[in-house]
C-alpha cells in the first residue's frame, strides 16, 4: 500500500487546524471555499481549504484528511503560482486548475493573510478572464459521445453475457460523462456535480429527471435507450446524435493546437479519397 498518515485526532476543530497552518512559516496564507466557515454548512458538506504557500518544501498539491469527522480536502500553491494566476494575459482556460483558482480567489473567505497577498490576488483576480471552453474540447465530447451511443446500441442487443456486462460498465461511465458534457457543450465551465445539479433542477428539470431516470433503471436495455435519449438532449447544442449510417472522424491535436476550421471537413474528404471516392465529399455545414 501507498504511505498514508494515522487518522488525526477527533477533536482538533477547524479553527485549530487553520490556527496550526497559519503558525508555520512556510505557510503566506489560507482561503476557505464554498460552504467551508460560512453559513451553508451542513452536515453532509466537507471542509476546502486553499493554503498559499511562501516556499514548496515537498511536491504537494493535495491533502485529503478528516476534521471533526468531516471530509477534508486542503489545495496547496506556492506563493509564485498564486501571483502568475493573477497577471494580466491571455484569457485563463477554461476546465482547467487555474480557472478554479480564480474562482476560489473571487468567492472564498481569507482566513489568513501574512502579507496581503491573497487579498492583492482577490483584486486582480477580477480582471482575469476565463475563457471559452476551447473548440477542440466540444468536438472531442461530441465525438466520445456519439462513439459511445454507437457502441452501446451494438453490443446491447448481444445475447453473449459478457457482451452484456461490457454494456453495463459502458453505461455507468458514459452516463457520468454526459453532464460534464452538458455543460461543455454549451461553451460553460463545469461548476462541480452538486452546482450543476442545481442548476438544472433550477433551469433543466426535464434533462435532471431523465437523467436520474436512467441512473435508475433497473432493465438494462430501457437504460440503454434513456442513454441514448438523454445523450441526443446533452448533444442538442450541436444538432444532436450523427444520422444513422454517418461517418464521422476525429483528429490528432497538439496539447496546444486548436481545432482550426476545415480540419474535420478535411479528415473526412482525406477518407473519401483513400475508398476512391466512395464516399460523397463532406460539405461545409460544419457538425
Amino acid at each position: 500500500m501507498f504511505p498514508t498518515l494515522p487518522p488525526p485526532d477527533v477533536t482538533t476543530t477547524l479553527d485549530e487546524v487553520i490556527a496550526r497552518l497559519a503558525a508555520h512559516e512556510a505557510v503566506d496564507g489560507i482561503l476557505t471555499m464554498g460552504s467551508t466557515g460560512g453559513d451553508r454548512l451542513t452536515p453532509e458538506s466537507d471542509y476546502d481549504l486553499f493554503v498559499i504557500l511562501a516556499e514548496m518544501p515537498a511536491p504537494i498539491w493535495q491533502v485529503v484528511t478528516r476534521v471533526v469527522g468531516r471530509l477534508t480536502e486542503v489545495y496547496f500553491a506556492p506563493v509564485a503560482a498564486l501571483e502568475r494566476l493573477v497577471v494580466e494575459g491571455e484569457a485563463v482556460p477554461a476546465d482547467t486548475i487555474k480557472a478554479t483558482q480564480l474562482g476560489w480567489l473571487r468567492t472564498g473567505r481569507i482566513v489568513f493573510d501574512r502579507a496581503g497577498r491573497l487579498e492583492r490576488a482577490r483584486r486582480r483576480a477580477g480582471e482575469r478572464r476565463v475563457a471559452a471552453v476551447r473548440e477542440r474540447d466540444a468536438y472531442a465530447a461530441w465525438y466520445k459521445i456519439n462513439y459511445n451511443v454507437r457502441q452501446t446500441r451494438r453490443i446491447v442487443a448481444s445475447r453473449d453475457p459478457i457482451y452484456l456486462a461490457a454494456v453495463d460498465f459502458r453505461l455507468l461511465y458514459g452516463l457520468a460523462e454526459l453532464l460534464p458534457a452538458y455543460f461543455q457543450l454549451r461553451r460553460e465551465p463545469w461548476p462541480g456535480e452538486k452546482a450543476a445539479l442545481r442548476h438544472l433542477a433550477a433551469r433543466g428539470a426535464g434533462y435532471l429527471a431523465l437523467f436520474q431516470a436512467c441512473a435508475h433503471e433497473p432493465d438494462r436495455a430501457r437504460k440503454a435507450e434513456l442513454y441514448e435519449r438523454l445523450a441526443a438532449l446533452t448533444l442538442a447544442p450541436l444538432g444532436g446524435l450523427w444520422p444513422d449510417g454517418a461517418t464521422a472522424a476525429t483528429v490528432e491535436l497538439r496539447p496546444d493546437e486548436e481545432l482550426a476550421p476545415g480540419t474535420i471537413e478535411r479528415a473526412l474528404a482525406f477518407w473519401a479519397e483513400l475508398l476512391g471516392g466512395a464516399h460523397a465529399a463532406p460539405g461545409g455545414g460544419g457538425w
